[in-house]
């Protein structure tokens, strides 16, 4: 990838501006992923205190989606009401006061204005502690207003050229677990997360952890979500922009091994760009590119 090409990145439009990408299949991309995008420092019931802890990403989600998040970690509650869908996004039960309506609004707008951008809706967590969650709700509002912009589970082999040639409006997919109430016509298998499954989590432990994952990499039939983020008792959520630049750079040969890099805030590392040079790389040098890990 060269200087000039590398300077010239639109995030909003990077994925129909990477080379060759036609070739390849969703599950060759590198996603560029928002952890928890549900809960952002400019939502409703963010708090000066509270928000510390809570809160993941620094804005809306169509300014995730303006600048680059192409893969949107989603846990919802649900509670009934008479105006709205009722799922409301949340943070071990805190609530952001954004509901899922919004995120929707937010995509249709995009895709208008952007229509060969690929977006992937990782339904991660579709519960709130013990409160009643009504998945069959859900599947209803999904399908009448997605419907006819969702990439079918049936279509997942075909490359990226061949879904745009067989249509200009199906770039969304869906993914969830499979219970009573989802159909699986449209809901892709449930998105796997790789996570360091500790509630707090140093840098140090971090970068052994995806260096040990990355090892059985890249796993080309499915999507599947690295997630490279830190919590810790009196910072919250970790911003990590010099390590997501060191790690996922394309000098390294971490990136191109990954499906979702999963990452809190963002925008404030050069994730995009390097998932932007990675999946072109994917597309022209394939499996040359996957040797051993190397750790940083």
């Amino acid at each position: 990838m060269t200087d000039k090409r590398t300077r010239l990145l639109d995030k909003q439009t990077w994925m129909s501006n990477t080379l060759d990408i036609n070739l390849l299949k969703l599950t060759d991309i590198v996603w560029p992923g928002a952890h928890n995008a549900g809960m952002d420092k400019k939502a409703p019931n963010h708090d000066a205190v509270f928000g510390n802890w809570t809160s993941c990403q620094n804005d809306t989600f169509a300014w995730q989606l303006a600048n680059g998040a192409r893969a949107f970690d989603i846990r919802l509650g649900y509670a009934a009401a008479a105006d709205r869908s009722g799922f409301y996004f949340h943070h071990s039960g805190f609530r952001s006061n954004r509901d899922l309506d919004e995120l929707i609004d937010a995509l249709l707008l995009f895709l208008d204005r952007n229509p060969d951008e690929f977006i992937v809706l990782d339904f991660h967590q579709l519960a709130d502690g013990d409160k009643y969650f009504d998945h069959k709700k859900l599947n209803d509002l999904l399908v009448r207003r997605l419907g006819l912009r969702l990439v079918l589970p049936i279509d997942g082999l075909k490359t990226v050229g061949e879904l745009k040639r067989a249509s200009s409006q199906r770039r969304v997919v869906l993914a969830a677990a499979i219970v009573t109430g989802l159909d699986d016509t449209y809901f892709w298998p449930r998105i796997p997360h790789k996570w360091h499954d500790r509630t707090f989590t140093d840098i140090a432990e971090l970068q052994r952890y995806i260096a040990r994952t990355l090892v059985d990499a890249p796993y080309e039939t499915f999507l599947w979500s690295l997630s490279a983020t830190t919590y810790s008792l009196l910072g919250g959520p970790g911003h990590l922009k010099r390590y997501l630049n060191d790690w996922f750079s394309t000098t390294g040969n971490w990136v191109t091994r990954c499906s979702i890099i999963s990452t809190d805030f963002f925008d404030e590392s050069d994730i995009v760009r390097y998932c932007w040079s990675a999946t072109s790389m994917k597309a022209v040098y394939g499996h040359a590119l996957h040797e051993t890990p190397r750790v940083p």
